[in-house]
């Protein structure tokens, strides 16, 4: 006899990301292909180290793009966030000094 389904008490689909690991760059495999390493989570815990398999011409459309939301949007984010206190160094390297709430 078939049982009913279990009723999930989750509703939400379960939460996947991917980020560059920092400790590791990309290279150059020997194909020729670029590969970045990422971390890969699911709900906030760590599921496996993997690498992102780019073409070259796919890693400079990605570049492009990354520039250009960078040029476009950091600043502004950044003093949106941190309106006088903050100070971007470089891309993705933002200094705030102590005793900033």
């Amino acid at each position: 006899m078939p049982t009913e389904p279990k009723k999930r008490s989750r509703t939400t689909p379960p939460d996947w990301r991917m980020d560059p690991i920092p400790s590791r760059r990309a290279y150059r495999d020997g194909d020729g292909n670029i590969r970045v390493p990422m971390w890969l989570t699911k709900n906030g815990r760590h599921t496996a180290d993997t690498e992102m398999v780019l073409l070259p011409s796919e890693a400079d459309l990605l570049v492009d793009n990354l520039t250009r939301a960078m040029r476009d949007d950091a600043r502004s984010t950044l003093r949106g966030l941190f309106p006088e206190s903050a100070t971007a160094l470089a891309p993705g390297v933002l200094y705030v000094p102590k005793g900033t709430p």
